[in-house]
């Protein structure tokens, strides 16, 4: 777990009384934080570099399984140089990185009747999809629905709190370290971990009329 900025008004998981969210229903009770580093940005054309994910329990907000790998690009000719700078691609550094099937084999089990969760979420499951499709492996069953922590911080950046809704930003406001941005379970843990902020908020009675109230209403 990121720990909190001594300066933070966080609350920490283990300060919440378990479980915190009891009446989510049975086939929402499991998250899975997803964060996937890529070399570019286009699904259709750019690869996964690095994917992560974290299996947690929805109603304690508790990690349960997690996983981490490195993925081996097999079209390094298609990347984008700066996304590849980004998240810190280097020969030496993926020399033992796995081929995406086999990553995704491993993936599937963790995702398996989750709730898929992360920051800009679509952006991870798009590729993740993608990925599925190139290794013809099958898509795990996960709920229709999407948890996007740059979302549910909406309300933060309509009242001015937040600049921008970046997980930088989000992280900056509630005091998290991010000792390694743009690693893939590094941003992953981040994600949880805003929103186990944000749930702090809304368990107290942070909804949007408070968080108005808070920061003097919108101009």
């Amino acid at each position: 777990m990121l720990p909190a900025h001594p300066d933070s008004d966080t609350t920490p998981v283990s300060a919440l009384p378990p479980p915190l969210f009891p009446s989510i229903p049975q086939h929402l009770r499991t998250l899975a934080f997803i964060d996937l580093e890529t070399t570019g940005l286009d699904a259709s054309r750019h690869e996964v570099l690095e994917v992560a994910i974290l299996r947690v329990d929805a109603r304690s907000l508790k990690v349960l399984a997690e996983y981490e790998a490195r993925v081996k690009p097999t079209r390094l000719a298609d990347a984008d140089p700066k996304a590849l700078a980004v998240c810190g691609y280097s020969d030496a550094e993926w020399r033992n990185a796995l081929p995406l099937e086999e990553a995704l084999a491993t993936v599937t089990p963790l995702l398996a009747g989750t709730l898929v969760a992360g920051h800009n979420t679509s952006f991870d499951w798009g590729f993740l999809t993608e990925g599925y499709r190139r290794t013809e492996l099958a898509l795990p069953g996960v709920d229709y629905h999407r948890l996007d922590t740059a979302s549910l911080a909406w309300p933060l950046l309509a009242t001015g709190e937040v600049e921008s809704l970046s997980l930088n930003a989000l992280a900056k406001r509630f005091g998290l370290h991010r000792p390694t941005p743009h690693r893939a379970m590094a941003d992953a843990r981040c994600a949880l971990e805003v929103a186990r902020c944000l749930a702090v908020r809304m368990a107290r009675g942070g909804h949007m009329e408070r968080l108005m109230e808070e920061s003097g209403g919108v101009s």
